[in-house]
This record gives C-alpha cells, sequence and structure tokens, in this order.
C-alpha cells in the first residue's frame, strides 16, 4: 500500500454534489481528493438527469414531426430508430461527462478511483481496479447520492422488471410496459416510451397521479398521456409481479378487488434511497437512519415526509454529521433526487469548512418535471396550503389565452402563483406548460427574497412569450388579470 497522502478535503461521490463541491474547494486554495468509484458526475450525469432529458427531447422531436401537417407542414415517412436515439443520448453524456473531467483536472482536484470508505474519522480507503490507497483528510464531504428502490415489491429482481438504469438504456422499445409510480422519473419514462411506440399503463398507489406535484398540473399532464393512448391505474396498491408466459403481470389490489396488468417490461418507480453501502459509516460512529445520514438538527427530512414544514434559511453547518468534521450532502441525506439542491450544498458545506457564511433556503427549492406538458413549482403549492389552513390569495392563468401558446399550438397549462393575502408576499407557485421549467427563475427568486407579488407585475415582460402568463398570475393574485 502505497504512503498515506493528506488532503485539506476528501469528497467520496463525484455526483452534482460532490464535483461543484470539489471545484468550489479548489477555488478556495483547499488540496482536493475526489473519490470515485464509477463514471465522473454521477447518476445525474450518466443514469438519470441528462440521459432522461435526452431521450424526451427525441420524443418531442418525434411527436413534433407527427403533427406537423397542422403549421402546414408535410413530413412523409416518420419512423423512430431507437439505435440513433440511443447514440443521442449516449454522446450528450459522454460529451458532459468528458467536460467535467476536464473541469476537475484544470482545477487541480486529485481524482482518485476506486470505492472509498472509512478506516476512521479521517483516514480514507480507495480500492480499485488497480489496488488500494489510503488518504488522510482534515475534512470529509460525503456525496454517495442514492439508487432505485426495488426490494419492497414481490418479485421485482426478475428478467422483464426495469429501475430507471435499464430505461434509459434505451435497450429497444417495447410492445408495452407498466410502469409503477408516478413520481418524475415514472411519468417522465412512461410518456417518452408512449412517444416511440410502447403500449403504456401507470400505476399508482394514492388516489391521483403525480401525487406531489400541484393537483391540476397532475390533471393536465396526465389528460395529455391518456389523449395520448397512455393507461392510468390510481387506488391501486401493487401486491407483486409475477411471470405470466413471456409476459410480466402486475398484480395489485384496487377498490378491495385484486387485478393485474400484463406487459412485456415492468418499470419499478417507486423512489430511491441512499446509497450507503461499504461506506463503513456506522463503524465511526456516524448516525443514519433508514433514509440516509443524519446531518445536525435534522435539517433534512425523510423522503415518505417530502412536504415538510417551512424552514428559515439554513446555515451549512448543519450540513455536518454526527462528526463535525464530516460532512453530507445531496442524496445520501434525504434519498431523493434534487440535483440542483446537491449542488448548492455540496457549496455550502464548502464555503462552511473554508469558515465563510454558508446557507440555504429550503423553502426555495425549485422542482421541475419534464413531462408534456412541463412542471415546475416552487414554495407553497395550493394543494398543502389548504391542507394547513392557510388564507392565501391564488391567481391563474391559462396558457390556452397566451399569444405564443396559442401560435406554437402549445396551449395546455397554466401559471399559478400562491401570494399571502395581508403583505402580498409570494409564497409559492406552480407552471404546467411548455417551457415551463425555464420560467421559474424569476419566481423562485422572488419566493427566496420574500418579494411581494408587486415585484413581479412591475417587470416588463417580453411579448409574445410564455412568461407573460407568469405576469398574468401575478396580477391575477389582485382580480387584476387583463387578458382573461
Amino acid at each position: 500500500m502505497n504512503d498515506v497522502k493528506q488532503y485539506d478535503l476528501a469528497i467520496i461521490g463525484s455526483g452534482p454534489a460532490g464535483y461543484v463541491a470539489a471545484l468550489r474547494a479548489r477555488q478556495l486554495e483547499m488540496s482536493v481528493a475526489l473519490i470515485e468509484s464509477r463514471e465522473l458526475g454521477g447518476t445525474c450525469l450518466n443514469r438519470g438527469c441528462i440521459p432522461s432529458k435526452a431521450m424526451l427531447h427525441a420524443a418531442e422531436v418525434l411527436e413534433t414531426c407527427e403533427s406537423a401537417a397542422r403549421f402546414g407542414v408535410s413530413v412523409d415517412g416518420v419512423e423512430f430508430d431507437v439505435d440513433r436515439a440511443r447514440r443521442h443520448v449516449q454522446r450528450s453524456v459522454k460529451q458532459l461527462a468528458s467536460g467535467v473531467g476536464t473541469l476537475l483536472d484544470n482545477a487541480g482536484v486529485d481524482v482518485l478511483r476506486g470505492h472509498g470508505s472509512f478506516v476512521d474519522e479521517h483516514e480514507l480507503l480507495i480500492e480499485g481496479s488497480d489496488g488500494q490507497q489510503q488518504i488522510e483528510a482534515e475534512h470529509v464531504i460525503v456525496a454517495t447520492g442514492s439508487e432505485p428502490i426495488t426490494e419492497i415489491v414481490e418479485g421485482a429482481d426478475g428478467h422483464g422488471v426495469w429501475t430507471s438504469d435499464e430505461a434509459l438504456a434505451l435497450p429497444g422499445i417495447p410492445q408495452s410496459m407498466t410502469v409503477i409510480g408516478t413520481g418524475a422519473t415514472g411519468t417522465e419514462m412512461a410518456m417518452a416510451y408512449l412517444a416511440f411506440g410502447a403500449e403504456v399503463t401507470v400505476v399508482e398507489l394514492f388516489d391521483r397521479a403525480l401525487p406531489r406535484e400541484d393537483h391540476e398540473a397532475g390533471e393536465v399532464v396526465m389528460r395529455s398521456f391518456q389523449r395520448s393512448g397512455g393507461k392510468v391505474e390510481v387506488n391501486a396498491r401493487v401486491e407483486r409481479i409475477e411471470d405470466a408466459g413471456d409476459l410480466k403481470r402486475v398484480i395489485f389490489e384496487q377498490d378491495g378487488e385484486e387485478h393485474h396488468i400484463d406487459s412485456e417490461v415492468v418499470l419499478l418507480a417507486i423512489g430511491r434511497r441512499a446509497n450507503l453501502d461499504r461506506l463503513n459509516a456506522e463503524q465511526i460512529g456516524m448516525r443514519t437512519e433508514s433514509y440516509g445520514i443524519c446531518v445536525q438538527d435534522d435539517v433534512m427530512t425523510p423522503a415518505s415526509e417530502q412536504d415538510h414544514a417551512p424552514r428559515a434559511m439554513c446555515p451549512g453547518t448543519q450540513l455536518r454529521t454526527s462528526i463535525d468534521h464530516i460532512y453530507a450532502v445531496g442524496d445520501c441525506i434525504r434519498g431523493i433526487g434534487l440535483a440542483h439542491l446537491a449542488m448548492k450544498e455540496g457549496i455550502a458545506a464548502v464555503e462552511t469548512i473554508a469558515g465563510l457564511d454558508a446557507h440555504i433556503d429550503y423553502n426555495a427549492v425549485p422542482t421541475s418535471m419534464y413531462t408534456h406538458p412541463e412542471v415546475a413549482s416552487v414554495g407553497l403549492m395550493e394543494y398543502r396550503a389548504r391542507e394547513l389552513g392557510m388564507n392565501v390569495n391564488v391567481g391563474s392563468f391559462s396558457f390556452a389565452a397566451n399569444g405564443r401558446a396559442v401560435c406554437t399550438a402549445r396551449r395546455e397549462g397554466f401559471a399559478k402563483l400562491i401570494s399571502d393575502p395581508d403583505t402580498g408576499r409570494l409564497l409559492g407557485a406552480t407552471v404546467c406548460g411548455m417551457y415551463a421549467t425555464e420560467l421559474l427563475p424569476e419566481l423562485t427568486m422572488a419566493v427566496q427574497r420574500e418579494l411581494p407579488v408587486d415585484a413581479i407585475i412591475d417587470v416588463v415582460h417580453a411579448h409574445p412569450t410564455f412568461s407573460e402568463a407568469v405576469h398574468e398570475a401575478a396580477l391575477a393574485t389582485q382580480d387584476r388579470t387583463l387578458h382573461s
């Protein structure tokens, strides 16, 4: 074993949290070791955010070609080539992963290949294909990410049962698919494979699909899915998965009766869990729970309680584990995937280590779903406000009355703003429609800065743009909307 090298900071995991933390640490002139057992960029870049968006864009192009005649464009012989689509996905991933490697190399980060684990509170063992090495670090950031949950469904380990990893690899287009779970991953993959030609049914435990999204947004997305030929089963508790000849059979209980769906492939999209395998966290006294690594003051909430109570700006010190010089960030402390929050936490942890005043506003973390149409939210949702018995003003504006939406035949959706009736402060927003995910930054800033809705009303929004729907929704909170 080689001599033990010492670093100011060691980071385990090179996903969005890990590699961004490494780059920020080098800006602050720390010596940094970044430990990675798989590909640079982690799940997000290689098996999550990036390949899924490349796939969804391919689906969008296909749907655009198929509906081109309405715009006076003749497109004959439209076909989907899964091999070329796969190459597009792979090129996107390869380009961005290569970019991450270049950034780390140029910044002077030592990338150590292998599986990282704790020997003690400061010493780490890296086991790779080239052997073992040990390093010591004054501080450590754990950013090991998450992995799909499968084991809670009986029969989920059989052939023909996919997780998002297999779905995003685009091995081929099955004739039929059953998707268990209608979170972001399940719904996005259901819509992509439906567009590619599969017969798709989604199965949801709760009484509505997309249960954690704005209720109205969930209804809009599911109507779009069903118009395209998709099927939806809600209030459906999956009991088990069995073989049915060459097909897979999903058996579920619904309204007190047993039902089943047969399909070529089953996609499990029931959530993710923190990846703590072989970390040796508990052996060194680091406290963990079923949802991941515990950080100080329980700043993070278990995945089962994602509708968490509002929190103020949280200092970066709250990302400390039960061992003060070891921090944990990203999916490994919550089991759910939000790459942009993971990046922010990685930066906050590094800046706290450097003695800077770092904070994160967990009330203003945007979420985005790249369905057709898209859904993006920040802050308080309308249904949650109602559950809490809050008195709020709700302003909504339909995309059907938006000039850009009409011109592009993208009239599905709306912008909805939630404000405090006493102060006018913007508490939350949901946008459902074309480019919804791109319309969130001004709303996120307004929620984070506790700005009144007037701040959005006073901004001149270019015409014709989808952003005008946000402006009109802001006006609607004061019963001042002009175009509906």
